[in-house]
């Protein structure tokens, strides 16, 4: 016997309704590009709105830490009475004096911080707010993301998603050093204000542009490489010495 229409179309039209993204649902994610498009979503300026927003905790896990207001928000909510803390790479802390002086001021201002010891890269750029919003992307906290390179950041107001990320940072809390000391900023290099003389190629993955006598100079991967005539013209694109180079 055939089947009645409507009874074929009912638990369709079910199954559509449950898969539909609600009105609430649709208002909960913000997708911020970088540079940012005038009048568009700023990804420095809704991350500092969420942090300056946060009323019990925050949690950061960033591989470069150098964007001063990020950094003055993070120190705003921690003399507020948030429960801020960071977990941050190692090789950035090591090798970049930005980061390190940027990481030393959110220690100085009692911010708990931890170092990762992951073998690779601890590469994550996550900041969970409150247990209920997660910031999370390719955006890095400094300057050139803002500026200067194609980045994305999303803010996610979902709770079960924040407890996830959550969770995941706890996993790297546990096998995080603790930072007890401020950390020293990188030596630096022989001769430094007189600058390597010709051209430099840089890493625009790193943002770090290197010279003949730097020790990883070919070690740049082709697709990362950018040539500059100059390191006066490398540091103009927002580019940073190497260290350790002769």
């Amino acid at each position: 016997m055939p089947i009645p229409v409507r009874r074929l179309i009912a638990p369709v039209l079910c199954l559509l309704l449950l898969a539909a993204p609600g009105p609430g649902r649709a208002a909960a994610i913000t997708a911020c590009f970088a540079p940012p498009a005038p009048g568009a979503c700023d990804p420095t300026a809704t991350l500092v709105g969420a942090l300056d927003a946060a009323r019990r905790t925050i949690r950061v896990q960033i591989y470069t830490l150098t964007a001063r207001p990020i950094v003055a928000a993070l120190i705003r909510a921690r003399r507020r009475g948030v429960d801020v803390r960071a977990i941050v790479d190692r090789s950035q802390l090591r090798e970049d004096p930005h980061d390190a002086a940027a990481v030393a001021r959110v220690l100085a201002a009692g911010i708990p911080v931890r170092v990762d010891t992951v073998p690779g890269l601890m590469h994550d750029k996550i900041a969970i707010v409150d247990d209920a919003t997660v910031l999370t992307g390719s955006f890095n906290y400094t300057w050139s993301a803002e500026h200067r390179n194609a980045e994305n950041l999303l803010l996610i107001r979902d709770p079960a998603l924040a407890a996830l990320y959550a969770r995941n940072w706890r996993v790297a809390e546990a096998r995080a050093r603790p930072l007890i000391a401020p950390p020293a900023a990188p030596p630096a290099r022989p001769n430094a204000a007189a600058g390597p003389i010709g051209p430099v190629r840089g890493n625009r993955n790193s943002m770090i542009y290197q010279w003949p006598a730097c020790p990883y100079y070919d070690r740049i991967a082709p697709a990362n490489r950018v040539p500059f005539p100059s390191a006066a013209a490398a540091s103009a694109a927002g580019y940073r010495a190497a260290h350790g180079c002769r």
